[in-house]
């Protein structure tokens, strides 16, 4: 890259930061912006003892209970020694949840790092009455066991824990039966991350469980946070990992669907968009189920998806079992110290370029997007700045591309010329054409094949626009989330593939597009009408089809297309016209002395045979 390339991206670059930042709302009106939203949750500030909600909680006139004849009949599991619901809130910098006596276990999970797209934090349990977590088994007296029917004793002296940065706890339930024997659950929590270690011990229990497994249940289904629903619902799934192979079930058919999986399975997971809840045993298991219940939205038309996993477990000489949980966001930060394989359910590229997609978002563009934007504070910014970094890598394959279509765009005229002159004779038409671009020393495909390589670069953008949590609602300039769309005017109607609204940098995407096609010249030297049409007709497609995606995606191929601009208009003046065109004429009078000369060899020959 010479100097004065560089030159001209860094005004254009600099001209590009100085227009966003003057147009980019101010940090108080962020902070005010952020304040109503967070008035609209309805989650209780647990660092406000005093606030109302928690009295409520502690108050035992407050506690709800159970009535007699709602308790399922279960044999010796139906004694039940505690007959109230008692609730436990704890806090850490990552999350709020309210843990029940109700199957001993979470019954509410709230991300204190992640909103809704309509405000208020993001929930991971849409059944908030009961534990999230079961245990089934099959009792000796033949009845179906599900813990979270079962009110367990909360072992815990203070219904509210807090825990800062550094800090660990263990929050304890336990099921007594009538002889003594107990099921005792133990939750560690660790402030610094979204794993909770549970450890379930079977205490004198062996009698009473028929059968030689058990089954870890997460039942509910994750609620969902984005504005676009039904786009949500394409990335939800379950998922399990065993033998090295990750397999996604997600059914397309409505009612219900049921994977069983045997063997050994290291993990399981259900998972939506940008958040997941995994399990995955201490211990190696006896098999895994998966179910999928897909039913219509009264409400919205949309469908529901709810999906659960478990864990079967074979019941061993230990009394003890234990599993690891993650509750939170598929950010690869988090998810590396989980499992490995966790976040290879995010989708980063079609499975034929996984090979390429997935080291490429792991330990280049993250890295990029957490070490940059550390310093730039906007994510908005950060894109702009890789697109710079994807153009002046990707250099040297896009000057050779350009350089061809700017050398085709000299030789427009001399193509025009053979065309008119071989109009009704295609073959040395394009026999003609085929000399000109040898005469020139222009490769008709020069620029295609720099284009060709750059394919799964684009796929994995695509994907990763779409995908991850790392752009999932930061602002930039009128973008409220940059992983939606950034919606100028909703429409009363629906248009099909575009949707009932209009996105802002889409459009100026669109407009990008269409001014690179027209310095490149890729529409003139079209050889026919249908095929110049494409420098309007493409763009308007993308259009259509990028208007419902991430604003993030259209920003990066906004400023890499103006980037790509000015590459080409910088092309475009080096490119001598005059040395190329006499480099054709000489070529063509040498061809014509040398046609004139076999004329003449010939006529003499005819003349010769005469005599």
């Amino acid at each position: 890259m010479d100097r004065n390339t560089v030159i001209g991206f860094v005004l254009i670059f600099g001209l590009m930061l100085a227009w966003m930042y003057t147009t980019m709302p101010d940090q108080e009106e962020l902070e005010r912006q952020r304040r109503e939203r967070m008035a609209r949750d309805t989650v209780p500030e647990l660092e406000d003892r005093a606030d109302p909600r928690w009295v409520e909680e502690r108050d035992p006139a407050d506690v709800e209970p159970v009535p007699p004849e709602d308790r399922p009949a279960l044999g010796v599991f139906g004694y039940q020694a505690v007959t109230d619901t008692v609730y436990t809130w704890v806090e850490t910098p990552q999350y709020r949840a309210r843990f029940t006596n109700l199957g001993g276990g979470p019954a509410s999970f709230h991300l204190k790092q992640h909103e809704r797209w309509d405000g208020g934090f993001v929930q991971l349990m849409s059944d908030t009455t009961r534990s999230a977590y079961s245990v089934e088994f099959l009792s000796t007296e033949n009845y179906n066991i599900e813990t979270d029917q079962l009110l367990f004793r909360p072992l815990a002296a203070d219904p509210v824990i807090s825990l800062d940065r550094g800090e660990q706890t263990n929050l304890q339930y336990e099921f007594v039966l009538g002889d003594g024997s107990r099921m005792l659950y133990t939750y560690t929590i660790d402030a610094d991350t979204y794993q909770i270690l549970l450890s379930i011990t079977f205490d004198g229990m062996g009698q009473h469980i028929s059968g030689r497994s058990f089954e870890l249940m997460w039942k509910p289904a994750i609620p969902p946070t984005e504005r676009d629903v039904a786009s949500e619902k394409q990335y939800t799934a379950a998922y399990s990992y065993a033998g090295g192979v990750l397999e996604q079930f997600q059914p397309s058919s409505m009612g219900f669907t049921e994977s069983i999986i045997t063997g050994n399975v290291t993990w399981v997971a259900s998972k939506s968009k940008f958040f997941t809840q995994i399990m995955m045993a201490q211990e190696p298991t006896d098999g895994a189920i998966l179910t999928a219940d897909l039913a219509p939205d009264p409400d919205n038309g949309e469908t529901i998806h709810d999906f659960n996993t478990a864990l079967r477990t074979r019941i061993a000489a230990s009394d003890t079992y234990s599993y690891q949980l993650y509750l939170g966001p598929l950010d690869y930060r988090h998810l590396r110290n989980f499992h490995a394989k966790t976040y290879d359910m995010v989708d980063t590229g079609f499975r034929f370029i996984r090979w390429f997609s997935d080291p490429f978002v792991k330990y280049i563009i993250l890295p990029f997007f957490w070490f940059v934007g550390g310093f730039t504070g906007n994510m908005g910014v950060t894109i702009i700045l890789f697109a710079l970094l994807v153009k002046i890598v990707l250099y040297p394959l896009t000057k050779k591309s350009f350089e061809s279509m700017a050398a085709m765009r000299e030789l427009q005229p001399e193509m025009e010329a053979i065309k008119e002159k071989y109009k009704d004779e295609p073959q040395k038409q394009q026999q003609a054409t085929m000399k000109l671009f040898k005469t020139a020393k222009v490769n008709p495909l020069g620029s295609c094949l720099p284009n060709l390589l750059q394919i799964p670069v684009l796929i994995t953008f695509w994907r990763f626009f779409q995908n991850s949590i790392e752009v999932r609602q930061e602002r930039f300039l009128w973008a409220e989330d940059l992983s939606a769309p950034d919606i100028l005017l909703n429409l009363p109607f629906s248009i099909p593939l575009m949707g009932d609204h209009i996105a802002g940098f889409v459009l100026l995407m669109t407009a990008s597009m269409v001014i690179q096609m027209r310095v490149s010249g890729q529409g003139a030297t079209a050889p026919n009408p249908t095929l110049k049409m494409m420098q309007y007709v493409l763009p308007v497609m993308l259009l259509f089809i990028f208007n419902r995606l991430s604003s993030g995606l259209s920003l990066y191929y906004l400023i890499y297309n103006a980037l790509s601009i000015v590459q080409q208009m910088m092309i475009n003046k080096k490119i001598d016209h005059v040395k190329m065109m006499e480099t054709v004429d000489k070529k063509k009078a040498k061809e014509m002395r040398k046609e004139k000369m076999l004329e003449e060899k010939k006529a003499r020959k005819e003349k010769n045979s005469k005599k």
